[in-house]
């Protein structure tokens, strides 16, 4: 029996109880952000829940998170086809934990089909430090435990917790176990792996917590694949911060566009 705190996301997914519409997951101390599941991880198993329950969905193309109250330790994953529609079909996840809703996440799934249009006009990303060139960005003072699930290099911008007035910087991250693991599961824990870009300006550590997170997908990579996650606060005013992340491959390619609430406690 591995133990709890070598969990990786697979054993997680592997170790999910239940039967189809609702599952169970323990999620332990490995995969914490403070009182509360790293928001990365609670969207990751409801996927998996989803994956699990309705096996015949085509690729996923939005998810939509409400994080409500802490969710901690053992996880209903409630699952819910809402509609099943000729171009796409919508899901419902209802995450318990302590016996109250904790989040609840809506997820869009859509095949491919034929259209004359395709463009992408997001213009090209600057250029980056490979990967290995970067300095570690794990290792820092205050990191949350979740972050010794991924590996992660500053690639750009300035520190957490340095007074900057950009709150904008980019970091190269994988999933450090990744086999087993289906593609857009891994993705989806991926894509919450970085801190609020606000947190460039603060001046002292303080708390954050993420009270909405949206992301569409465009691609999804294999799961070992680095990719460059930007992120960025395009405002913050009265404790709030929005933030703006895109996620691309090392060629450049867009991956998935992504938006959050964060609430700064500063």
């Amino acid at each position: 029996m591995t133990d709890d705190t070598l969990k990786t996301l697979a054993d997680l997914v592997a170790d999910m109880d239940g039967e189809p519409g609702r599952l169970t997951a323990h999620i332990p101390a490995s995969w914490m952000q403070g009182r509360t599941a790293f928001g990365g991880i609670t969207a990751a198993l409801a996927l998996a829940a989803v994956r699990a329950s309705l096996p015949d969905l085509p690729m996923l193309r939005s998810l939509q998170m409400t994080y409500m109250r802490p969710v901690s330790k053992d996880v209903i994953f409630a699952v819910e086809l809402i509609r099943a529609g000729r171009s796409a079909s919508f899901v419902r996840v209802d995450c318990y934990s302590d016996d109250a809703l904790g989040a609840q996440a809506i997820f869009v799934f859509g095949a491919a089909r034929d259209s004359k249009q395709k463009h992408q006009i997001l213009p090209p990303p600057a250029t980056l430090p490979a990967p290995e060139s970067c300095p570690d960005f794990t290792r820092r003072k205050n990191a949350p435990g979740f972050v010794s699930n991924f590996q992660m290099r500053m690639a750009d911008g300035d520190r957490l917790i340095s007074g900057s007035d950009r709150p904008e910087f980019s970091v190269w991250a994988r999933l450090i176990h990744c086999n087993g693991v289906a593609p857009d599961v891994a993705l989806t824990c991926l894509a919450d792996a970085l801190p609020p870009a606000a947190m460039t300006g603060f001046t002292a550590p303080a708390p954050i917590s993420t009270i909405t997170w949206g992301i569409d997908f465009a691609h999804i990579p294999d799961p070992d694949s680095w990719v460059r996650i930007r992120t960025s606060s395009r405002q913050a005013d009265e404790g709030y911060s929005l933030q703006d992340m895109d996620l691309r491959d090392e060629s450049g390619r867009l991956l998935a566009s992504a938006q959050q609430l964060v609430a700064l406690f500063d």
